[in-house]
């Protein structure tokens, strides 16, 4: 069977397999009898025609890593398409907010800028593999902890991702879908949708749909966007009794002060450390393009120029461009070395790079100083918690 034959017939065993599924999302129940009603709430405003903005807050996954054209096969843009053809009359505004490598211990940062200054009406939050090799529970909660906050009618939706070739899986799996739930929050479980795929002999191993191991091809975008407009129809259709937000938050729950400051905002009106300049407009990859993410970097003068800061906070961090051949830099408190970074990145071209690290006591006002080693760094945010 040759390779265009064999996409064919994958694409038709997943249509079928997925046949009969409630794909509508769109109910008469009245208010207060949804189990999720911000997400009906969102999809009756689309049927009646309305404006909606939809972010997609994640990594690689969600942006589209090796699909053949992440904008339009990509989950996400399968996703709002599906949206489009179900309600016609809709304006959707759909915000991208992916950025391939990172986790949500630096989407908790970053969300302001790329998703809350959107102001949107959903956002679909995926960082079940990113945050994989680390215990990320807490800055996950603080990205939905922040959503929420920013505005409580927003509807919030967890994705669950997975990876590998053999076994499809995702080790945060069971706890992301526990937060999920602790919050009342709907989730569609694309992990648990491509094994029942392959229980049914529709799908013989994950490599069919995957180019890399982890990455999707365009069918394995195609699956995913059927397992997530599956789960999102059903949770807005769902009747029930919808749970208050609980004010207890599930972890310790320090990122939900999480910030990030320009570090050119920051610079004396005329340093003779550094400089102020244009993020890079060329990346190692079009998410990783660090003009699309950051508004400003801060470039030393000198090889030991040294910034320092005072700002009250619990943790502290540094959110920079990674560079071929890129220099080193420390993060001081009060004196205490608590950083030692390596902005050097193996490509040709900019990437972006994130360290943080929470400190000893509670939030209390700090010296912070940044020190270079080289003048081959462009950083752009300071990091903080309260």
């Amino acid at each position: 069977m040759g390779k265009r034959m064999l996409f064919a017939a994958l694409l038709l065993a997943a249509g079928t397999f997925f046949a009969g599924c409630c794909t509508g999302g769109y109910s008469n129940l009245k208010d207060g009898e949804a189990r999720y009603p911000q997400l009906k709430k969102v999809y009756d405003r689309m049927a009646r025609g309305e404006k909606v903005k939809i972010a997609y807050l994640g990594g690689s996954i969600t942006w589209g890593a090796t699909a053949t054209d992440p904008q339009k096969t990509s989950w996400r843009a399968l996703y709002t398409r599906s949206l489009e053809e179900k309600f016609p009359q809709a304006h959707i505004q759909a915000i991208d907010a992916a950025i391939g490598g990172k986790g949500s211990d630096l989407g908790v940062f970053r969300m302001d800028r790329d998703v809350l200054a959107n102001k949107p009406d959903m956002t679909l939050v995926e960082f079940a593999v990113n945050d994989g090799h680390k215990d990320r529970n807490e800055s996950f909660e603080g990205v939905l902890r922040k959503l929420h906050k920013s505005n409580p009618q927003m509807a919030i939706v967890v994705v669950i991702a997975g990876s590998g070739d053999k076994k499809f899986a995702s080790i945060n799996q069971d706890k992301y879908i526990e937060i999920a739930n602790y919050y009342n929050l709907p989730y569609a479980d694309v992990v648990n949708g491509v094994n029942r795929l392959i229980l049914a002999n529709k799908l013989k191993t994950p490599k069919q749909m995957l180019t890399d191991g982890c990455h999707p091809n365009d069918f394995g975008y195609t699956i995913y966007n059927r397992i997530v407009t599956e789960s999102l129809g059903r949770a807005a259709a769902e009747p029930g009794k919808a749970k208050p937000w609980p004010e207890k938050p599930f972890t310790a729950n320090r990122y939900e002060s999480a910030e990030a400051i320009p570090l050119a905002t920051l610079l004396p009106r005329k340093s003779a450390d550094w400089r102020k300049e244009v993020p890079s407009v060329v990346g190692a990859w079009f998410d990783h393009q660090p003009s699309r993410w950051l508004d400003s970097v801060i470039v030393p003068r000198k090889d030991k120029a040294v910034l320092t800061v005072k700002r009250i906070c619990s943790g502290v961090g540094v959110y920079f461009e990674t560079l071929p051949k890129g220099s080193r830099f420390e993060v001081l408190v009060d004196g205490k070395k608590v950083l030692d970074v390596n902005t050097a990145f193996s490509q040709t071209n900019p990437g972006l790079g994130n360290r943080f690290v929470f400190l000893e006591g509670p939030a209390k006002e700090r010296t912070i100083t940044i020190r270079a080693d080289g003048r081959n760094l462009r950083l752009g945010s300071l990091l903080v918690t309260r």
